[in-house]
């Protein structure tokens, strides 16, 4: 086995030096925390400037007006928002992002397979974090039997940023998205902002959001997911082993 450590490190039982991850594990690891550090910050600028902490911010009356419009033209698309509201709601999409890390990591034996659940663990704390500073209410359509709402559709939670929109599209964007890097593509890219575009569009479709919640919810996600993708596609299991603590002379 090729000896890493540098023949000045010290040798023997009394060496208990603890050596430093490599300048490129590093990186990416302080990459994705800065990132997620400025998408909160910046969350929270939007949300103070335009909704409001308690909501009823400048941007209000237009959200009103695109809220009142989904709601007498959802037609036929309640059925589908129901589905995206039930089975990729938080845990649901948290056992998906388990099993499909798993499947990719069996199948590629690369890190690129532990993407699902990095993108989906980054969003969930976006969400939390935002909402422990920002508590919009729902609209009451949100909430049977206000006036718009759907049978059996009650969610009280505070409103900004959309849970769904935020989770659902680094998800999309980190498994498309390395696909597009690997074999430079550019349709997957299209593919995943559609796809994150339908899922906010259910959430006002059903009326349990703000349009303001869904549209900074899918920016967001896309851009957590994104991130993900450019920097995980380009570490090896050599790179995670190196942010990993190692002792000698034991």
């Amino acid at each position: 086995m090729t000896n890493s450590w540098d023949e000045s490190t010290p040798r023997g039982p009394a060496s208990s030096q603890i050596r430093i991850a490599a300048p490129g594990a590093q990186t990416a690891l302080i990459e994705l925390l800065a990132l997620a550090a400025a998408l909160f910050l910046i969350t929270i600028f939007i949300g103070f400037t335009l909704v409001g902490q308690h909501g009823g911010g400048p941007i209000q009356s237009w959200d009103t007006t695109v809220g009142r419009w989904f709601l007498t033209h959802r037609g036929p698309l309640v059925p589908a928002a129901r589905f995206v509201a039930t089975y990729l709601d938080a845990l649901p999409l948290a056992i998906m992002s388990v099993i499909l890390s798993g499947v990719l990591l069996t199948w590629l034996r690369t890190p690129v397979g532990m993407m699902p659940i990095v993108a989906y663990l980054g969003a969930e704390f976006q969400v939390f974090a935002v909402r422990q500073v920002i508590h919009r209410p729902r609209p009451l359509s949100a909430n049977w039997p206000h006036a718009g709402s759907i049978s059996g559709v009650h969610e009280t939670s505070f409103s900004f940023p959309s849970g769904h929109a935020v989770a659902v599209s680094p998800v999309l964007f980190a498994l498309l998205g390395t696909l597009a890097l690997v074999h430079h593509w550019w349709w997957p890219w299209i593919v995943a902002f559609v796809l994150a575009l339908f899922v906010a569009d259910t959430r006002l479709v059903l009326g349990v959001h703000w349009f303001s919640d869904v549209t900074l919810g899918v920016l967001v996600g896309s851009a957590w997911g994104i991130a993900v993708a450019a920097i995980g596609v380009h570490l090896s299991w050599a790179d995670l082993r190196k942010l990993i603590p190692s002792r000698r002379g034991r």
